[in-house]
């Protein structure tokens, strides 16, 4: 294990800024070369499930839609960036072979890259949430600027977990799979269709022992004017922690071998 390394790629990656941010625009615009709406695709796509699902679900728990519009239209907004990291991630290594192999950058930079993607291609689902604002005529509220240290924490937490995941899912190419059908599940698990106070009390304890419940929070909260609890800042700080933590001495571990294993 050799820290001074680790430490070494860390810092070229802060001074090679305009590299990642290069990668992950170059990214975003080849996938969507040639196309008249680009990211908006999903944005769009994103409308038509609400509307669609909105309608079913709303009567399938009884509720009113325009308060289950309310629910679901931030829900899936924070959970589409959640579920993206894990899925990108698994296959964040594996989709750099070519780079991996040819060029001398450090392998964080690819990490950067990837969340600067993720983060331009999620920041256009806000606009659902501005059209129903203004369709709805929602007060505008301080605790929805709340949503820009949110999504901050977020991105933070999605550093490390998009590059411990990528190191797992690159040494064991099985796991990308488990990796996305166990974010399947999670979309159940997690209250992002349903609301959290439709749980029964003997059950609290799967949402309040969700990380990805309290990530959640720190997203559709101040997007409904609510503030993120204390307990949501807790659990995502500590998360941030701990995880960057042992994320940073796994990859001083096994940095000089990542690319015997490919």
């Amino acid at each position: 294990m050799n820290m001074d390394l680790a430490v070494s790629d860390f810092r070229r990656t802060f001074s090679l800024t305009g590299l990642w941010l290069h990668l992950g625009w170059a990214d975003l615009s080849r996938r969507y070369r040639r196309t008249y709406l680009g990211p908006l695709w999903h944005t769009l796509t994103m409308a038509i499930f609400i509307g669609c699902m909105g309608v079913i679900w709303a009567a399938v728990l009884k509720v009113q839609f325009r308060d289950y519009a309310l629910h679901l239209t931030p829900s899936l907004i924070g959970w589409s960036l959640i579920s993206s990291i894990f899925i990108e991630g698994a296959v964040l290594f594996l989709n750099a072979r070519q780079v991996v192999l040819t060029i001398n950058v450090p392998l964080p930079v690819l990490t950067m890259g990837l969340m600067w993607r993720l983060v331009l291609t999620h920041l256009h689902h806000l606009l659902l949430m501005v059209a129903l604002i203004v369709f709805l005529r929602i007060e505008i509220t301080r605790e929805m600027f709340l949503l820009v240290p949110g999504i901050a924490l977020v991105y933070l937490n999605g550093l490390w977990m998009t590059s411990l995941i990528g190191m797992i899912c690159l040494r064991f190419r099985d796991l990308q799979m488990i990796v996305t059908i166990g974010m399947q599940i999670a979309q159940f698990v997690t209250p992002v269709f349903w609301p959290v106070s439709f749980i029964s009390p003997n059950l609290e304890w799967v949402v309040r022992y969700n990380p990805l419940f309290h990530l959640l929070e720190l997203i559709r909260n101040p997007l409904v004017g609510d503030a993120p609890t204390i307990e949501n800042w807790i659990w995502c700080m500590v998360m941030l922690f701990v995880g960057s933590t042992v994320t940073f001495i796994a990859y001083a571990a096994v940095r000089n071998r990542m690319a015997y294993w490919y």
